[in-house]
């Protein structure tokens, strides 16, 4: 198992090891791959860590990185269970993505949600791979997304204000946007209560409130607080009247998670109904100082309800 000496042309000596590993039986590939993680040896590939369709990795920059996700092709619960050895010990922010990964798609959905967390938590916030952040770092953000970690706003809040850190805080509002959409009602009522963040971003907290489903009761009480109240600005009014209803998806390829498309039937259903919540807004007397956005957000919404109605003649 000198794999860190016999490695030589980048990626035919990947594809060779690859195919050597997989003729054997599983349980023997499986245990020369682990004593060879356990002994700490590596090698650098050359090759960039790259992520494609369905999370399938397209590059491997390290030797170790290669053999942590062939793993999950020859025994998902080794995988994981070997995966849970990698993450007791700092070895390096692309080796604990993969690892999280192979946690997560090895055990039990469900049952693990609180040690992603954690872990994910704890690879973000290290300091050694907080200051070079490599592709898996970033990407390791999408184990936040795919436990629905609510829990984790304070720490995404506290990095997107790190304007002297944009890669950081680009990576912490992708991740914050994507949980707002899954879990709009918990995500958007700790963004309410953040007065730092909406002093920090004005705009991007704005932004995420016009991500509500204004069909929802309890999403449309939370947005119209948000509307009513007194520290709401020209400016943060203005941003959200010009987005809603903010519908924009992000589409890339991630560690865990894949985002959907919503489909014009439903995309129309959507816009016709909070039409009708937005006019109803307009006739009531506790909206009156906000009058001019709700005149905005119509309009919008009226475009493309017509928009739509004209594509289906």
């Amino acid at each position: 198992m000198k794999w860190d000496r016999e490695i030589r042309e980048i990626p035919d000596s990947l594809a060779s090891l690859r195919e050597k590993l997989s003729a054997k039986p599983r349980s023997e590939a499986v245990g020369e791959i682990e004593v060879f993680l356990r002994k700490g040896k590596d090698r650098k590939t050359g090759l960039i860590l790259k992520f494609g369709k369905g999370g399938k990795i397209e590059g491997w920059p390290t030797l170790r990185v290669f053999l942590l996700d062939l793993l999950l092709e020859l025994d998902p619960e080794a995988a994981a269970r070997i995966s849970r050895e990698i993450l007791s010990s700092k070895t390096s922010a692309d080796e604990w993505a993969i690892a999280l990964r192979n946690v997560a798609k090895g055990e039990r959905i469900g049952g693990n949600r609180d040690y992603l967390r954690t872990r994910a938590e704890e690879l973000i916030t290290n300091p050694e791979w907080q200051a070079q952040p490599s592709v898996g770092y970033l990407n390791a953000f999408d184990v936040l997304v795919y436990t629905e970690a609510i829990e984790s706003s304070p720490l995404l809040s506290g990095l997107i204000q790190q304007k002297d850190r944009r890669d950081l805080a680009h990576a912490s509002f992708l991740t914050m946007d994507r949980l707002v959409q899954r879990q709009p009602l918990d995500m958007l009522t700790r963004l309410k209560a953040d007065r730092a963040l909406q002093e920090s971003r004005p705009e991007m907290t704005a932004q995420q409130f016009a991500r509500a489903d204004l069909r929802d009761i309890s999403q449309q009480a939370i947005v119209k607080s948000w509307l009513l109240d007194p520290s709401r600005t020209p400016k943060q009014l203005q941003n959200f009247s010009a987005i809603f209803p903010n519908n924009n998806k992000l589409i890339s390829h991630n560690l865990l998670t894949s985002q959907e498309q919503v489909s014009g039937a439903d995309l129309t259903a959507h816009d016709r109904d909070v039409l009708a919540v937005i006019q109803d807004w307009k006739t009531d007397p506790v909206f009156e100082s906000r009058t001019q956005y709700l005149e905005v957000m119509a309009k919008r919404v009226s475009q493309f309800v017509e928009s739509a109605d004209s594509s289906s003649r």
